[in-house]
């Protein structure tokens, strides 16, 4: 599940709540009628791409500010996503990877599970650069198992990612979180992370050697970085067959369309991309993800996957 930390300055950042409500105005007891109501007024460019409309959906045509929707005075940045635990069902595995514009040093952020009253702070402890046009971008990795195996499955908050602001920046998140479900038998999952830029060239490969049986359904979750909505070109591919991701504009030939799965709020999530997309699966399959128009930053391939038929 991931979020993003960036939105255009259109919209105000944060989500609290604002000042208390005036009184109304009194007016005379029999108002002079209007001669006609204002129509109502009508959304902006901002608000439409928010929503994934128009065609200003890139954060390249935007001056990014940070997004900040808890009730915490002592964030500047922060976002949420929800994901279910399985009844009976445990946490075997939870990695929290967060990236964003600049070389960060020694990153950290700060996460907050359901039914927590504040954020713990998680410092990364791999931290991984690479050069997309115009600037450097890193993506930061902790192991927040024992965190999520505490909280369990519900909304989980993530703050103060690291990143600037300014035209076409990004800051976001993915919490990937490997579970066991007992109503499902003998399944399998790999984790693989890369922080590799991918732009007009062979692209960045995901060997996923050892998922066996062949030709069994599973499903492929990638979480890449700087992705834009209206740049086509970029996609999964599965032995060199694209997958047709499951959410954002679901085009196999514009996989990276700034959605984020399990995010809460509006449904574009500016330059964070986490997608699933469900797949058909070779005895040795091999994940590339490559583009031609965008450039994206590749961060993480999970593949989950029957051991058996």
């Amino acid at each position: 599940r991931g979020e993003h930390h960036r939105v255009p300055r259109c919209r105000r950042g944060r989500g609290r709540p604002g000042p208390e409500t005036p009184e109304p105005p009194v007016y005379p007891e029999h108002p002079e009628p209007s001669e006609e109501p204002e129509p109502p007024e009508e959304p902006g460019p901002c608000s439409e791409a928010q929503q994934r409309q128009g065609d200003r959906r890139d954060n390249d045509l935007w001056d990014m500010v940070p997004l900040d929707l808890d009730s915490d005075p002592g964030t500047r940045t922060s976002s949420s996503a929800r994901w279910t635990l399985p009844s009976g069902g445990e946490v075997r595995w939870a990695g929290l990877y967060f990236s964003g514009v600049g070389d960060p040093g020694a990153a950290s952020a700060r996460i907050m599970g359901p039914g927590a009253s504040s954020y713990s702070e998680v410092a990364a402890s791999d931290v991984r650069t690479a050069e997309l046009p115009g600037y450097t971008a890193y993506q930061a990795f902790a192991d927040v198992t024992s965190q999520v195996r505490a909280g369990g499955g519900g909304e989980w908050w993530v703050a103060d990612v690291p990143g600037k602001d300014g035209v076409s920046t990004y800051a976001g998140w993915s919490l990937v979180v490997v579970l066991e479900d007992p109503s499902e038998r003998f399944n399998q999952a790999m984790v693989l992370d890369d922080a590799a830029a991918v732009f007009h060239d062979d692209g960045v490969r995901f060997p996923l050697a050892g998922l066996l049986p062949a030709a069994v359904s599973g499903s492929v979750d990638v979480v890449a970085w700087e992705g834009d909505a209206d740049l086509p070109g970029d996609r999964v591919l599965l032995n060199g067959s694209p997958l047709t991701p499951s959410g954002g504009d679901r085009d196999p030939d514009n996989a990276f369309a700034s959605h984020a799965r399990g995010g809460v709020g509006p449904p574009l999530a500016f330059g964070t991309d986490v997608v699933r997309f469900p797949a058909r699966l070779p005895r040795e399959p091999e994940i590339r993800l490559e583009t031609e128009g965008d450039a994206v930053l590749a961060g993480v391939v999970a593949v989950t996957a029957p051991m058996r038929t």
